[in-house]
């Protein structure tokens, strides 16, 4: 049994991310998260309004007032991008508004304040809408007709924002990206040179690509530029394959890398049960990638870019599916171990509060290098508080993940 001590060696203060103590790395709770009545990765959910409740409403209702605004940018952005599909048509620019739904183009709240926890600041894909271009690899169909016309119709190019001195400025670099592999160097050409330079010419692991970048639009009365993101990607096929594997796929690494706390954790001793979690979910993002991802994204380009019907197997095999199902479970059970060893660690050991205690900024600018028994008595009792909701908050995760991974298997799983 290899159980991770709390050492002054491994105490280390970060102000973003408050204290760390051992391979338990303290993260603040989460104003949202999985529902745990439903497989959503996104939304209200009761427990988190109850640690958090003020300050999740606040974060929720300060989004939901600048909804009504959000749709009046979509409508616009909608017609516009009905109108540059069917001035474009020769081009192979098409715009689909069976896909297109306001539904689908503006975040909802849930989604919003996940991603803003995850970040650390207000998400730039507030605002969404998406185009087809059968010939990605053209773009100077993008830099001669589509931009253009988007510049037409009052949009600009956004530019990418950057924190100087803590606070969130707009750079020199316009918010451009072409997700594209083996672009030829005669293709990259007709990108204007800033354009160019801004793009990484690299499709995602996945295999998914396309090219995107975000738009202001100058006509809006709004004090507030609320950058909109444009993804022009090379189909309905692909489009389609993304929200796929968006919700079979991506929500799950997603969650379990950005929202387990005990995923956070750097630099786990070998064989703990952090590390161990850490195998079990580059293991899951492998075999969905493997088995899901990639085959759906190279059908969805067979169809769209090649015209080819042959389409690729979709689907996870009885044993990966019981390969998923054990390392999902088996995540549960070293979250566990890992939990209850910390608070067993925190309740037994005085030394180690007060090594925690010293570590404190706050014990640093007292000025008062004694440590009294309250100070310990204390200190446990928030360390313990602090344990038990990560504990809490990442075993409700887990359950969450594991009612997804179900819906993946069914869609996905080979049937007997």
């Amino acid at each position: 049994m290899n159980i991770q001590l709390l050492t002054p060696k491994s105490i280390l203060y970060n102000k973003n991310s408050n204290k760390n103590y051992g391979d338990s790395a303290y993260i603040n709770p989460k104003i949202c998260g999985l529902q745990t009545d439903t497989v959503s990765f996104s939304g209200r959910i009761n427990t988190m309004k109850q640690a958090s409740n003020k300050l999740y409403d606040a974060f929720c209702d300060g989004y939901e007032a600048r909804i009504p605004g959000y749709k009046v940018l979509v409508t616009r952005f909608r017609d516009s991008l009905a109108a540059v599909g069917k001035e474009l048509e020769e081009f192979g620019v098409v715009f689909d508004g069976e896909y297109c739904t306001e539904e689908r183009m503006i975040k909802n709240t849930g989604s919003f304040i996940s991603k803003l926890k995850r970040e650390g600041g207000a998400p730039s894909d507030r605002v969404r809408g998406t185009l087809y271009l059968e010939n990605l690899y053209n773009l100077s169909i993008f830099s001669e007709h589509i931009l253009p016309a988007l510049e037409r119709r009052g949009y600009k190019l956004a530019s990418i924002p950057v924190k100087r001195s803590g606070k969130k400025v707009l750079s020199s670099k316009p918010d451009f990206d072409v997700r594209l592999s083996n672009v030829p160097e005669e293709a990259k050409k007709a990108l204007p040179e800033a354009l160019r330079n801004a793009a990484s010419f690299q499709e995602q692991s996945s295999g998914y690509c396309d090219i995107q970048l975000r738009l202001i639009d100058t006509l809006t009365n709004s004090k507030e530029k609320t950058p909109i993101e444009l993804l022009i990607v090379a189909g309905k096929n692909t489009a389609h394959a993304k929200s796929d594997e968006s919700h079979y796929v991506y929500d799950i690494v997603r969650a379990l890398k950005k929202n387990l706390h005990i995923a956070q954790i750097p630099n786990p001793h070998i064989n703990s049960p952090a590390q161990r979690i850490q195998n079990n979910i580059e293991i899951i993002r492998q075999q969905l990638n493997n088995y899901i991802s990639r085959p759906l994204f190279a059908n969805a380009k067979n169809l769209d870019i090649y015209h080819d019907d042959f389409q690729l197997p979709v689907e996870l095999s009885e044993n990966t599916c019981r390969a998923l199902t054990g390392l999902v479970e088996g995540m549960r059970q070293k979250t566990k171990f890992h939990y209850n060893a910390k608070l067993s660690e925190i309740k037994k050991d005085d030394q180690v509060v007060e090594m925690i205690i010293k570590s404190s900024p706050e014990f640093k600018e007292r000025g008062d290098d004694i440590i009294y028994a309250n100070d310990i008595r204390e200190k446990r009792r928030q360390l313990i508080k602090e344990i038990n909701q990560d504990k809490r908050e990442d075993l409700e995760l887990i359950d969450c993940v594991m009612k997804r991974l179900e819906e993946t298997i069914e869609k996905y799983g080979v049937k007997k």
